[in-house]
């Protein structure tokens, strides 16, 4: 994993690959690489947070912020992995927030994003094998901390999901460009329902070691796809 350091040869690595013979077509990971994909899925119906992608100067983060009526908000590279580079900001210390994250990681391009609440108690996120749910993860940050991943304390479980979060997630999956193998579909549920933080078909975590029988799962979800091949 480190597409997020060099994307340009990993989007050339991408484009070599013969799309026959990848499970996760190229220019699905492709799409998928930048932050940006959120934003669509919610142009095509989704349920996302407040968001705007905007050059990554204090200028244009303060406008972001000014236009979608946020005080506070997160921001992301457009090209990112592990939580590098991702930071809170708040109105008037933009310039801050930008100097840390690009402590992290070169950036061009931000997403400024709403914090959604509830985040600091995890995110859910679902796997699904061929466009079917295999399990549900659970995956929460330290305490104090709000980023998800691992090398800021985070810790991914197995979970139960409701079916009504799951219906949610797999209507995610329907908006994508393309069908996946395997996909990740991460985000929070809340009163208002299913909000989506991001979707993962390039190198997620699928926690099968978490989950007995998902490896199983998988395997006969690749099988049947080398079947119809």
């Amino acid at each position: 994993m480190g597409f997020h350091r060099t994307p340009e040869a990993y989007g050339a690595w991408l484009d070599a690959l013969p799309p026959d013979r990848t499970f996760n077509a190229p220019a699905l990971v492709r799409w998928n690489l930048s932050k940006a994909h959120v934003l669509e899925l919610g142009a095509r119906g989704a349920r996302v947070p407040r968001s705007r992608l905007v050059a990554a100067t204090p200028a244009a983060v303060a406008g972001a912020l000014a236009a979608l009526g946020l005080d506070e908000a997160v921001v992301k590279p457009t090209i990112g992995a592990s939580g590098f580079g991702v930071e809170r900001v708040r109105r008037g210390a933009e310039g801050e927030a930008l100097a840390r994250a690009r402590a992290r990681t070169a950036m061009h391009e931000v997403v400024v994003q709403e914090f959604v609440a509830g985040i600091e108690d995890g995110e859910l996120a679902g796997v699904f094998f061929d466009g079917v749910f295999s399990h549900g993860l659970r995956r929460t940050p330290a305490p104090g901390e709000f980023r998800i991943n691992a090398q800021y304390g985070g810790r991914m479980e197995a979970a139960t999901l409701l079916e009504t979060v799951v219906g949610q997630m797999r209507a995610v999956l329907a908006l994508l460009p393309a069908g996946a193998l395997y996909a990740r579909v991460d985000g929070v549920a809340g009163v208002a329902g299913f909000t989506l933080m991001e979707v993962e078909v390039n190198e997620p975590g699928l926690g099968m070691d978490l989950v007995p029988g998902s490896a199983d799962r998988f395997a006969a979800a690749l099988l049947a796809r080398l079947h119809r091949a």
